[in-house]
């Protein structure tokens, strides 16, 4: 029977997804998932999570109490979609008294095994622009090779060294490289490492977990729209 669980969100994609994670037997293993699932509707995600939660919770016998953290998935993504999933998690850690642990959407997309060297993340960040990231996992936590950034999608024709891509960009690339693998965000992925986090005592307060926007406008004006439509800009 589950003691003790973490319940993971992620938004960022622009699908909802939703993991609770068991507590790993040892600190070797990596956490065995007590349920799943998924909202794909984009405008009904902040309307449905809480009450899903709650179903699943019902589903496999999983009470508020035994949560120990709220893990999220705070971006890059989009712009709504990463304040829904902050919101929600503020909401349940003030209201079950736990930590949460904020975790990039680029951990989420780590492959299996975790590997043991530096892997460069891509994500499609729309506008001919890609959310790029160089990383790898240590018993510290994440070290950051290069920190989140942005970079043209003409790069992506020049792929060099491990890389994972999210299935837009994956498909984008003309050259093919076994190098270069196709991935996706999973709030598995991210229940997984938030309880490696949890673990080393690397967690953060409810206020504390806020989005992570690497481009600094999310949306032009008018104006703007327009002069770049003429060429203006």
């Amino acid at each position: 029977m589950t003691s003790r669980f973490l319940l993971a969100i992620s938004t960022s994609s622009g699908v909802a997804r939703v993991a609770a994670a068991a507590e790993p037997l040892s600190p070797l293993d990596l956490a065995g998932e007590l349920f799943s699932f998924e909202i794909t509707d984009y405008k009904s995600q902040s309307a449905q999570l809480l009450p899903l939660i709650q179903a699943h919770f019902q589903k496999v016998g999983l009470k508020s109490t035994e949560c120990v953290a709220i893990a999220v998935d705070i971006g890059p993504g989009g712009f709504t979609s990463l304040r829904t999933a902050c919101g929600v998690a503020q909401g349940l850690a003030v209201a079950w008294k736990v930590p949460t642990v904020p975790l990039s959407s680029f951990e989420c997309m780590l492959p299996l095994p975790m590997p043991t060297r530096p892997v460069t993340v891509l994500m499609d960040a729309r506008l001919n622009e890609i959310y790029a990231a160089t990383l790898e996992r240590l018993p510290c936590g994440t070290q950051w090779v290069q920190p989140p950034h942005l970079l043209p999608i003409s790069i992506l024709q020049t792929l060099e060294g491990e890389v994972v891509c999210d299935s837009q960009l994956f498909a984008q690339i003309t050259l093919a490289s076994d190098s270069v693998k196709q991935g996706e965000v999973s709030a598995v992925r991210l229940g997984q490492l938030a309880w490696q986090e949890f673990a080393a005592g690397r967690v953060a307060g409810a206020i504390d977990c806020q989005p992570l926007y690497v481009r600094d406008k999310v949306a032009q004006t008018t104006t703007e729209r327009l002069a770049l439509k003429h060429g203006v800009i």
